[in-house]
């Protein structure tokens, strides 16, 4: 579908619904999961965080080449700046940024022509380093007392240089490090030397090894090498709990760690066996557990049941130790037990939980890592951008990735919100809630959202879009735009096309016999963010009720609708319809119950445009053909095999008009007429 075509839909749609939405200017928010490799099935490991900081906020993703920063590296200056003098030109990588592109405004600092990149995330370098930094956390009001964040009030309170921010170190740290332990190594320098600009949770890792870093205060830390036998989730909470810090080949911690919580008077653990409780120590929210930690947790293993209560009654139950019953080191570890060894499947879909898939969500990108690689094929990231309840993660090689996709780098004007309701373009009703960290305040403010000029060419609006009309959009008789079949179709649409993804992604041993390796899986990346964004659009037409439909999708649709009825039979009587497709039990049910036939007795023709005269004697064959005396139409032969099926469907009020134009193709909106015409 053109851009410009569905512009005009998604106006006159907005003119007759509205959507109901709120949102609360927030600090950042992100989910973590991470598996060792001997936790999955594919025995590579996983590291995984999603940013979660508000809705509407368009992210961008790019390559920054080598030597792009040199010299004095200027973070941004919302947070000090933070500055460091790099020791080389900038290796090669790539990194997730805030929309920073279309007018030059930094969105942050409010910088005009702003040079600095804005809130970086996660990216890999040239050298296999990757780098996932900013997973917030916080310590409490005592720890942070006595060891303040060296944030830019800090910073011109004491006429000292600022700390790092996190979203500053992906930059810094994928610019100068060569390996995950110099990276690793130049992070603690920096904190050392610094301190941060507040609390983080953050992974560094190439194929050799993976590292985990926790910081509630300005200036101490905890970082843990992570094992293959590891398993742990983190939703904004400090997870590194009781560990030994003589066990140097696995955990380094600040000089100070265990001085500066006895000056607060926070401290948990031994001081003569040099142990510590990090969490109890530093950590902020000690008397809540998150409901995605509760979600998923319960999610990884059948037999859990936990509620919120059970996790902060016994934090053992989540967090990181390196000591046994007995206080003996031994290797880290959780408590966390899966009931299954973990798939690809498992991993993405940990981010489809209703607590983690949220209007909050910016963008995601997880880093797959294989140990018997060659070094520019040993990481694989799944990307997805915007909210991740419907959506699609697309794999790529990051090492190489000569340009990211067009839809990845389509910056927009950012999303405005008056209290006037607008005559003109995309708009839905919205709550602004505004938080006061000061007071403690929260004020809302009603009014209309304004939705950016140019959103079609983005790749995160496309899917932003349609999780808003999903979550959000009613009619003006209050009822969801988006019905519970409807969405259950999207997903499975969605689904589908993951599916299809797994089987589309380029191999290695195919890019390795390939004359142009870098070029092959640039395209290969490209083709399927291009039709995922395509397939997005598409189901937003389908939700205004103008998108077309295929035959599968029409059966589909159909059956979800009668409530998914199981068919008696498990004969499938059409040799192009395979068990594994989502519309297999639709089909088989429309079959069995004579409502559809195929184009032959063995061909029923899936992928096929579903037509209006073959839509028509569908809902003719539900309502049971029933008797039908209407004027026929011109274009429609008295001898046609829907001939009846057109008749009945003018008695009944479906259609209208001179002409039944048989062999367009049947939209949405039309094929619920002719249903509910059925009924």
């Amino acid at each position: 579908m053109k851009n410009l075509t569905m512009k005009r839909v998604l106006a006159g749609v907005l003119g007759a619904a509205t959507m109901i939405a709120s949102s609360l200017t927030m600090a950042s928010a992100c989910t973590t999961i991470y598996a060792g490799a001997n936790r999955t099935q594919e025995g590579t490991k996983f590291i995984a965080r999603s940013e979660d900081y508000g809705s509407d906020m368009n992210k961008l993703w790019f390559v920054s080449e080598a030597g792009a920063y040199s010299g004095t590296f200027r973070g941004c200056p919302e947070y000090g700046p933070f500055t460091y003098e790099l020791s080389h030109p900038s290796y090669r990588f790539t990194y997730f940024k805030n929309d920073n592109v279309y007018n030059g405004v930094c969105p942050e600092c409010g910088e005009e022509n702003a040079q600095h990149a804005s809130y970086t995330e996660f990216g890999t370098n040239e050298k296999g380093v990757s780098i996932s930094a900013t997973e917030t956390i916080s310590g409490t009001d005592t720890v942070l007392a006595v060891d303040p964040y060296r944030d830019a009030g800090w910073a011109q309170e004491n006429s000292k240089p600022a700390g790092i921010e996190e979203g500053d170190i992906p930059t810094v740290l994928l610019s100068e490090a060569a390996s995950a332990r110099e990276a690793l190594d130049l992070l603690l320098k920096i904190y050392d030397a610094y301190g941060c600009a507040d609390g983080a949770g953050l992974f560094i890792t190439d194929q050799q090894e993976s590292w985990y870093i926790e910081n509630c205060s300005g200036t101490q830390y905890v970082a843990i090498k992570l094992n293959d036998d590891l398993l742990f989730l983190e939703p904004n909470m400090a997870i590194i709990g009781s560990v030994d810090l003589d066990d140097t080949e696995n955990v380094i911690a600040s000089p100070k760690l265990i001085e500066t919580a006895k000056a607060a008077g926070t401290f948990t653990g031994d001081e003569a066996e040099n142990i510590i409780n990090f969490r109890a120590s530093y950590a902020g929210r000690l008397d809540s557990a998150d409901k995605r930690l509760v979600e998923g947790l319960n999610y990884l293993n059948s037999a859990y049941s936990y509620d919120a209560d059970q996790l902060v009654a016994d934090n053992s139950r989540f967090t990181i130790s390196n000591l046994d019953a007995t206080g003996a080191i031994v290797p880290l570890y959780t408590n966390i037990s899966a009931d299954r060894t973990l798939s690809v499947d498992d991993i993405l879909n940990y981010y489809k939980l209703s607590t983690i898939a949220k209007s909050g969500n910016q963008e995601i990108e997880i880093f797959q890592i294989f140990k018997d690689r060659p070094m520019e094929y040993a990481t694989v990231s799944w990307v997805a951008v915007g909210d991740l309840a419907c959506n699609v993660f697309v794999p790529y090689y990051p090492m190489l990735i000569d340009a990211m996709y067009e839809g990845y780098q389509a910056g927009t004007p950012e999303v405005q919100f008056t209290t006037e309701k607008p005559t003109e373009g995309l708009f839905y009703p919205y709550a602004k809630r505004s938080y006061n960290r000061e007071t403690g305040e929260v004020t809302t403010t009603d009014g209309y959202r304004i939705l950016p000029e140019g959103w079609e060419k983005s790749y995160y609006w496309s899917f932003e879009i349609l999780n808003d009309y999903v979550r959000y959009f009613v009619n003006e008789d209050g009822s969801p735009m988006v019905s519970d079949a409807d969405k259950t179709y999207i997903k499975a649409k969605l689904n589908a096309l993951q599916q299809e993804f797994y089987k589309d992604f380029v191999s290695m041993n195919t890019l390795q016999a390939s004359k142009n390796a870098r070029s092959l899986a640039t395209e290969n990346g490209a083709s399927m963010a291009k039709a995922a964004q395509r397939t997005a659009q598409e189901l937003i037409s389908y939700v205004q009720g103008s998108g077309t439909l295929t035959r599968a999708d029409a059966i589909y649709t159909l059956w979800l609708q009668e409530g998914s009825p199981k068919a008696k039979s498990a004969a499938m009587p059409f040799a192009d319809v395979a068990s594994g497709d989502y519309f297999y039990e639709a089909v088989l049910w429309a079959a069995e119950n004579g409502i559809v036939s195929g184009v032959d007795a063995k061909t029923f023709s899936p992928d096929a445009p579903c037509t209006r005269a073959q839509a028509a004697v569908i809902a003719y064959r539900m309502a049971k053909s029933p008797a039908a005396d209407a004027e026929g139409y011109l274009d429609v032969a008295d001898t046609s095999y829907y001939a009846q099926a057109a008749s009945w469907a003018k008695s009944a009020g479906a259609v209208s008009g001179e002409a039944f134009n048989p062999n367009a193709a049947c939209t949405k909106t039309q094929l619920d007429a002719f249903v509910t015409a059925a009924a």
